[in-house]
């Protein structure tokens, strides 16, 4: 028996492209679940939360049902299909109407009886009033609700859902999402074990896995609650450079998977032990960099590795160093899913690196840092030589990553490298260790000249790999709340 990680549960199932992702989509008022005309597209259960007459549900969408199947994806498509019936409170159970009663319709109406589950027949694609006649024909399974729907023009759905509904309204109210959970992204390319990975951390199979890249097309989510904290935890499929996608479905997929990073708490890079580290890791890596998202690297499938000596980690995490050099504060893991060698590791890690990316500096503690390490380190001139660079004052703005700003005089003169020397330096002064952090260099505003900074910010370009651009930087901070905050220098050239 599976463990129940949705309450109130609503499972759609039935054959391949019989229009179950877009009664899904249709229900849950979102394309969340991928749509194709090529059959078998959805692989892995996918889940999220509906209503409907003000009642809350959750929904699942599950792969075709085709049990006479020997492939390997297909047969793990009917243990998903059965693990969702399970599961469910409700079973709605979708059919084609236009291709009639099928020998696969009798055996899963059987197995539903079996599993002694509440369920609905919807009769897709009834698209116009004289085509649902052709529901009639599954009358012969016996059935006590069958509706006549199209899920692609919404005819019958929410009569569907009325009935569906009332059958669930009985059981236990969903409980409140948890305040503190965390939210996990894996990512990664084709076929380096992240669904292997996901299934180890949810202690069932919940992703699909087989040999064949790709196998993971939707971005399967599910919830785990271990060392006292809750995870969401989002399974994503490959990401490959686009010359080499088939076709616009891989497209699509790889979109999803990009945009799943937005809400995740951390990303979780997972990198084939057996190739070692690639252009293409490099390429997902960076998009999860860009959105200045805490990164742990997982370098799974270790067991894979031959001839493993004592050196064997020290000189892979130097390769790791090399070919993913803008992310070195990123932890590491080595790992096989296939053998459960450190899979462990992982919730904590994330757990570690969450923590970091909420904490928040106090002013007086910033700024005394900003002292010492400017004493450490002067500050360059101006590209002018005229003067060198003032630094007046910092303060936190925002966690997730934690964002800073500075204000100091010509902004644009401080150089890269200067800017990483400081973003260094505070990230070791405070533990920010393994994340990322922003720094926002900002002019300090001069009042004879009556500028305003955040008129500034406005119009300076908003790059997305320019660290001194924060697009969530609030203009509420101005410097003339720090008139008295300077940090002046012995060695200082007059303009």
């Amino acid at each position: 028996m599976p463990v129940r990680t949705y309450t109130r549960l609503i499972a759609i199932v039935g054959r391949p492209n019989v229009g179950k992702s877009t009664l899904f989509n249709r229900i849950v008022k979102q394309r969340k679940s991928l749509v194709h005309d090529e059959p078998g597209v959805t692989r892995d259960r996918i889940f999220s939360r509906a209503e409907f007459s003000g009642t809350s549900f959750y929904l699942c969408d599950t792969g075709g049902f085709e049990p006479a199947s020997h492939d390997n994806i297909k047969k793990q498509l009917v243990e998903q299909a059965e693990l969702a019936i399970e599961e469910a409170d409700v079973v709605i159970f979708v059919t084609d109407a236009r291709e009639g009663l099928h020998p696969v319709d009798s055996d899963l109406i059987k197995r539903l009886r079996r599993a002694d589950k509440f369920f609905v027949v919807a009769a897709n694609k009834c698209d116009l009033p004289k085509d649902d006649h052709l529901a009639e024909d599954f009358r012969k399974l016996g059935v006590e609700h069958l509706f006549a729907i199209s899920a692609e023009h919404s005819r019958g759905v929410g009569e569907l859902l009325e009935t569906a509904v009332e059958m669930i309204k009985a059981k236990p109210q969903i409980p409140d999402e948890a305040a503190e959970q965390i939210k996990l992204a894996i990512i990664g390319r084709p076929n380096v074990g992240k669904s292997s990975l996901l299934n180890r951390l949810a202690g069932e199979v919940r992703s699909i896995v087989d040999a064949r890249p790709g196998t993971t097309r939707d971005v399967v989510d599910i919830t785990v609650r271990a060392f006292g904290r809750e995870f969401k935890i989002l399974d994503t499929a490959g990401i490959r450079r686009k010359s080499r996608m088939t076709d616009r479905l891989e497209k699509y997929s790889a979109l999803r998977s990009v945009a799943c990073l937005e809400e995740c708490d951390v990303a979780v890079l997972v990198i084939n032990a057996d190739e070692g580290p690639t252009e293409g890791d490099a390429r997902v890596a960076g998009y999860a960099f860009e959105m200045r998202k805490p990164i742990l690297i997982v370098v799974n499938k270790w067991d894979l590795v031959e001839n493993k000596t004592s050196t064997t980690i020290n000189r892979y995490q130097e390769e790791l160093h090399v070919a993913l050099r803008y992310i070195r504060y990123a932890p590491t893991l080595f790992t096989s899913a296939e053998e459960n060698q450190r899979v462990s590791k992982i919730l904590p890690a994330c757990i570690e690196m969450y923590e970091q990316s909420r904490k928040r500096i106090s002013t007086s503690e910033l700024n005394k840092a900003l002292r010492l390490i400017l004493e450490k380190h002067t500050p360059p001139l101006t590209k002018n030589r005229s003067r060198r660079i003032k630094f007046f004052y910092m303060t936190q703005i925002s966690v997730s990553p934690p964002r800073f700003v500075i204000f100091c005089t010509d902004p644009k003169d401080v150089h890269f490298s200067y800017r990483r020397f400081l973003e260094n330096e505070f990230r070791e002064a405070f533990g920010f260790k393994e994340i990322p952090i922003s720094l926002f260099l900002r002019e300090r505003a001069r009042k004879a000249h009556g500028s305003k900074p955040e008129q500034d910010l406005l119009e300076m370009p908003k790059s997305k790999f320019d660290l001194e651009w924060d697009e969530n930087l609030s203009p509420d901070v101005d410097s003339d709340d720090f008139e008295d905050a300077e940090i002046v220098y012995d060695d200082e050239v007059d303009a």
